[in-house]
């Protein structure tokens, strides 16, 4: 018997994403378990699928669409010879915890990577190029919207791209990690490792979406190229690009908007290619509504 999931109920975006902007919503979803899931959707019309917020914004008014928040899909299970399931809710440092305290290698370079797994899966979340979380997915259970039919699909059958899974047309409902033995002490120490270095090179105490746009595939980091066209302290509205790390977009706080978040990231656009040649690319999404999908 299919279980329906509670709701929908009215929510603001602000308090949904990191970037803490946007509109409304009069239809959102928080499904607990996998076939509310899938009960929703297979019975609404384009759902937009909302992880941890970390990396969206949604924009100002009211969304039109179904918005689905899989943050309470939060099932996690450690098992035999380095295999760990999670579902899409579960927050990515929360696993990254749990293995190193295990003595199980890998997910420590990750240390710091905000969201949940569901919405780190879907853009290959990582420190960098080489440490990304699809490396170590062995399995995916996802879920087709429409006819809500189930797949479970090896790792190695997902074309990974950088900061893309490149399979929009799926749902990321869990995943399965086979991980190595490894020393729980230097584990534990290199974890500490890439938090610290997070804490002082990344504005963490300012509301933001994380890295703004992806780096080049050749030549300097996207952060790079807008420190070097001097952008840094460039703001618009209520947000600036952040003074520590130029790849970061903040909210001030003073009455921001995804406006003003749009406004900024085109310039700077603009600016790194007019003075460099490049042309930057967002890793943030930007939520499109029914009338502009």
């Amino acid at each position: 018997m299919k279980q329906v999931a509670r709701g929908p109920r009215h929510a603001e975006f602000s308090k949904l994403t990191s970037m803490k902007v946007g509109g409304r919503t009069r239809d959102l979803y928080e499904p607990e378990s996998f076939e509310e899931l899938r009960g929703l959707l297979t019975s609404l019309e384009e759902p937009f699928i909302l992880g941890g917020g970390c990396n969206t914004v949604f924009p100002d008014g009211d969304f039109c669409r179904p918005v689905i928040r899989t943050k309470k899909l939060g099932k996690w299970e450690l098992g035999e010879n380095g295999r760990v399931y999670a579902e899409a809710g579960v927050g990515i440092n929360t696993i990254i915890r749990k293995t190193v305290n295990a003595g199980l290698s890998g997910l420590e370079k990750l240390a710091g990577i905000p969201g949940t797994v569901g919405g780190g899966t879907a853009m290959n979340a990582g420190n960098g190029p080489e440490a990304c979380f699809g490396k170590y997915i062995r399995k995916l259970h996802i879920i087709s919207p429409g006819d809500g039919v189930v797949e479970i699909i090896e790792g190695s059958e997902v074309p990974w791209g950088y900061r893309n899974w490149n399979m929009p047309g799926s749902v990321v409902a869990a995943i399965e990690l086979e991980l190595e033995p490894g020393d729980r002490a230097e584990l534990k120490r290199e974890m500490e490792y890439y938090e610290e270095r997070k804490l002082k090179t990344q504005p963490l105490s300012h509301a933001s979406s994380g890295c703004m746009f992806k780096n080049p595939g050749e030549g300097p980091s996207a952060g790079k190229l807008i420190q070097d066209c001097n952008l840094k302290g460039l703001s618009r509205g209520g947000v600036e690009v952040s003074k520590l790390h130029a790849n970061f977009i903040v909210n001030r706080g003073r009455s921001a908007t995804s406006g003003d978040v749009r406004r900024l990231m085109k310039e700077v656009i603009t600016q790194v290619r007019e003075q460099t040649g490049y042309l930057l690319e967002t890793e943030v999404v930007f939520a499109r509504d029914l009338a502009l999908a």
